[in-house]
């Protein structure tokens, strides 16, 4: 821990309050060590800062969390908040939603219909943080996710991820849609019928290269959740956009333009026929990808994975430089 002079270090009271009893033993601990090495194992009473810090860290712990979030609701539903009281409660109510049974409480203290109005608001870093809040109350949630498709969230978000101009809140739309739909069949039913393709393809078309990677690995996971995606992938002429991201300049979204590509037509006859149109020339451009990328072990996930590609979509017998 950074410090100046002799024994400076962060205060206690910068330090993040434990959630519970463990997080707590952790951070005695930790106290415990620093104090030893700063008073070289002399036994002496603990400072008054560290031991009011520890008082304090152990009430919180009496906290109830569904008290804390009726709290925050109050101050997002506020006309007089201001914007960062709104984004400190963003920011407290995810954190105690992390934890699944708080999640489902967020729901049932009436925290759901809040969400859609932020999901608007004027200011950029509310919007993302909204959306930063759903994708934690759905993650891996299925009641979450079930209330999440009521309250027709996912529709918002394609429309957000699609129109929003902030890249930071098109880069969380992004993140929501994809731990709300990826395994979730409801959630990919209203995606496919609200063309959620098209809005993953212009994703990927744009120049922000967190957003790309972000589609990317979605439109990979969908392939391996719902091989008949693949036929819609086809027909939304996908995989010509995939090609083309390979004549680009090189740079770190590659890899996850392949994998993706990949994903499509691994086991897909009509994808691999796609592949092999002439006027596509993706032999040609993956061989030449296998060859810039020869001993740079940095690209070796992309370079196997141009190797899978090629193998599969092939039209003569030539071996796949190794």
């Amino acid at each position: 821990m950074e410090g100046g002079g002799s024994g400076g270090r962060e205060p206690p009271e910068e330090k993040r309050p434990p959630k519970d009893v463990r997080a707590l033993l952790q951070m005695c601990m930790e106290v415990q060590s620093e104090d030893k090495k700063d008073q070289e194992n002399v036994a002496q009473p603990m400072p008054e800062d560290r031991r009011q810090w520890l008082e304090n860290a152990i009430t919180d712990l009496t906290v109830s969390p569904v008290e804390r979030m009726k709290a925050c609701l109050l101050i997002l539903t506020s006309p007089d908040s201001t914007e960062k009281k709104i984004i400190a409660a963003l920011e407290e109510t995810a954190e105690w939603c992390e934890t699944i049974d708080f999640a489902s409480d967020f729901y049932k203290i009436g925290g759901y219909p809040v969400i859609k109005i932020l999901l608007t608001h004027k200011t950029p870093e509310i919007r993302w943080r909204t959306l930063d809040l759903i994708a934690i109350l759905v993650q891996n949630h299925p009641f979450c996710q079930i209330k999440a498709l009521e309250e027709n969230w996912l529709t918002l978000m394609l429309d957000i991820l699609d129109k929003d101009e902030d890249p930071n809140v098109k880069i969380k739309a992004m993140y929501a849609v994809s731990c709300l739909a990826r395994d979730n069949v409801e959630a990919q039913k209203v995606f496919e019928k609200h063309d959620g393709f098209s809005v993953l393809m212009r994703a990927m078309q744009t120049d922000v290269e967190k957003l790309r990677i972000k589609a990317a690995f979605m439109l990979s996971a969908l392939c391996a959740k719902r091989p008949d995606f693949k036929d819609v992938m086809c027909d939304t002429g996908m995989i010509d956009q995939l090609v083309g991201v390979l004549s680009e300049e090189h740079n770190s979204f590659h890899e996850h333009n392949l994998a993706a590509l990949l994903s499509i037509v691994m086991d897909h006859q009509r994808a691999i026929e796609e592949c092999q149109r002439p006027e596509l020339e993706l032999e040609k451009k993956l061989r030449e990808r296998i060859q810039f990328l020869k001993d740079k072990d940095e690209f070796r996930e992309e370079s196997q994975y141009a190797k899978e590609l090629l193998k599969i979509i092939s039209t003569d017998d030539d071996e796949v430089q190794r």
